[in-house]
């Protein structure tokens, strides 16, 4: 007769035995498919209108990774909510790799303008790759007297609440309020419908600052009917080299509008490191840098761990941005 423990040490062998070949043969189907990927069309979801920054973003890479995966990378524009419609779309896709989330620094930005966003951003997406970032700028009238970002101190530190900065979205805003911040200062913020009116009535003398990305005030700096005072990298700009840092003369000041690649939680490490060494290699191409260097960006490709990082950094950041400047979320 057989013995009841030897009965049991072979059911825990069997079943030890197949989970062993269930861990063994999930390991294998995750391996091959990220050998495999992509096997059919991705789909690319810019939660902005058409024709801007983040879309123009979409569409220098688009072709180079349609080349190299040998699959269409079909570019999805979905705005409204400030982001919130196209990012909520993403988190809700599956988890594998075939639709992904290209977006701008509003991502880290809407947790502190909003009470409840309908997703998670720290847990409902995997950040994949920065694609590019451009500094902020800080400028002014040509007919201006403020001739540097000292210039701007001393005439809030003689009369407070003297000046005004106009902004065209809620991250150059932030970056204005971090300017308030460091420097305390209290320059108020005066919003514009976008980079367009704005930089029309900064040449028109009709605003006293202004803050955006590089790429948005090259054209009137160029024309020489705007004066850029200086930008939000430590690092000088690559379209303005001679710029001087705004850190220069205060302290600590950072402030760069990025674009990134996101994808929804769940998709598998391995694709998640495929799409990412597959984008760095896009924007290695010299043809590729230069279209970007013309919309006043430079490339990124960081590694996963490198931009989770900094999505948190800046989360955080402007978190405490928000707060300082009294910005209750809706």
């Amino acid at each position: 007769m057989m013995r009841p423990q030897n009965n049991r040490r072979r059911h825990m062998i069997r079943h030890f035995s197949r989970a062993a070949m269930a861990l063994a043969l999930g390991l294998a189907a995750l391996a091959a498919q990220s050998q495999t990927y992509p096997s059919k069309p991705i789909r690319l979801v810019i939660p902005f209108a058409p024709g801007g920054s983040t879309d123009a973003n979409a569409r220098i890479i688009q072709d180079k990774l349609s080349t190299l995966w040998g699959q269409p990378v079909i570019i999805d524009t979905k705005p409204g909510a400030n982001t919130i419609i196209g990012t909520d779309l993403v988190a809700k896709s599956p988890g594998d790799g075939y639709t992904l989330l290209l977006t701008s620094t509003a991502y880290v930005v809407n947790p502190s303008m909003y009470n409840k966003l309908p997703y998670d951003p720290m847990s409902d997406f995997i950040p994949v790759t920065m694609v590019s970032v451009s500094p902020f700028a800080l400028v002014t009238p040509v007919t201006s007297s403020i001739k540097s970002t000292k210039d701007v101190l001393g005439a809030e530190q003689a009369k407070p609440g003297s000046l005004s900065f106009g902004t065209s979205d809620s991250s150059a805003a932030l970056a204005g309020h971090l300017f308030n911040m460091l420097g305390k200062t209290n320059l108020q913020s005066v919003s514009y419908k976008g980079a367009g009116p704005l930089m029309t009535d900064l040449a028109g003398g009709h605003v006293p600052l202004g803050i955006a990305a590089v790429s948005s005030v090259q054209t009137q700096v160029r024309a020489g009917r705007v004066r850029l005072l200086g930008v939000g990298s430590v690092k000088p700009s690559s379209l303005f080299p001679d710029a001087p840092a705004i850190a220069g003369d205060l302290p600590g000041y950072e402030a760069t509008s990025w674009f990134g690649l996101f994808a929804p939680k769940g998709t598998p490490k391995d694709v998640v490191t495929k799409i990412q060494r597959d984008v760095a290699t896009v924007l290695k191409d010299p043809e590729i840098q230069k279209r970007f260097f013309d919309i006043g960006a430079e490339v990124g490709g960081q590694s996963s761990d490198d931009f989770a990082a900094r999505v948190r950094t800046d989360m955080d950041l402007w978190a405490k941005v928000a707060k300082s400047a009294g910005i209750k979320p809706e």
